[in-house]
């Protein structure tokens, strides 16, 4: 058949306002996976330093793909409506490209993103990449099959042994930077707590190091986000940042033994604590 009577099909009216509405409740059902901005682990209701940076380079990334999208989707729907092909239009001549166009909109959309992206970018990846400061609180992570092991390497018990917890709790002084060195004793793990910072692996016989800071006192959910075997559901983590009086006072506790692990913990994982 010739390239000139090739016809696009006619689709009936109704058909056409049937596929809008789909498309429009689409559009409305994809909206609503939003949710409540105070959802336990929602990324973009940051309570701490890092994942305030975080979401704001997600949103530096975003708002100038969601023009370029308006705009190219809009030229699009312009373009099909206005220069459509009638039904006695005669063919029109058929062109192999424009070096000179497909240039400029290759070196045009990379200047726009390196100016408006990139440059604002590199300097918070590399601030969210360094090492934690010098006096930040230490903490040891250790993820087993299923459960985290905090280590607390400046609070020390009366042997002078540093005091652990093993009920999936990490306490923390809010305000202060924490640093935060993970391990795993067996499979790959993730530590995640997503309104305080990001992800970050444990992995058997590497240590990973990251900071995280709290910015009020406050409890924090957070779990394993590296499928780890068939309790990966139950790896969970609550950080509970207090302020400086009551972290004190809990660490006086945890040195005085009088908060130990709870009854029927996992023994295994008591054994891969008092390894460390």
């Amino acid at each position: 058949m010739p390239l000139s009577k090739l016809r696009l099909p006619h689709l009936p009216v109704s058909f056409q306002l049937v596929a809008l509405f789909v498309l429009i409740l689409v559009c409305l059902l994809a909206a609503g996976c939003i949710g409540d901005t105070d959802t336990p682990q929602n990324t973009l209701a940051p309570e701490g330093e890092v994942a305030r940076q975080q979401r704001d380079l997600f949103m530096l990334a975003m708002w100038p793909a969601l023009v370029v999208m308006i705009l190219v989707l809009g030229a699009i729907f312009v373009i099909v409506l206005r220069f459509r092909r009638r039904k006695d239009d005669a063919m029109p001549k058929q062109t192999h490209g424009n070096p000179q166009l497909e240039i400029a909109w290759t070196i045009i959309p990379t200047i726009i993103i390196l100016v408006f992206v990139g440059i604002p970018m590199l300097p918070v990846i590399f601030e969210l990449g360094d090492e934690p400061a010098a006096d930040a609180f230490p903490v040891n992570v250790t993820g087993v099959q299923w459960a985290w092991l905090f280590e607390y390497p400046e609070i020390q018990d009366s042997e002078g042994r540093p005091v652990q917890s093993r009920a999936g709790e990490l306490h923390i002084p809010a305000g202060r930077q924490i640093a935060l060195t993970l391990r795993s004793e067996d499979v790959n793990h993730s530590f995640g707590v997503p309104r305080l910072a990001g992800t970050r692996d444990a992995i058997k016989g590497e240590e990973n190091t990251y900071w995280i800071k709290a910015d009020h006192p406050g409890s924090f959910a957070g779990q394993c986000r590296e499928l780890c075997g068939t309790g990966h559901a139950g790896m969970l983590i609550t950080v509970i940042a207090l302020d400086e009086q009551d972290f004190e006072d809990w660490s006086r506790e945890m040195a005085a033994g009088a908060k130990g692990p709870p009854e029927g913990e996992d023994q295994a994982v008591a054994a891969s604590g008092s390894e460390e």
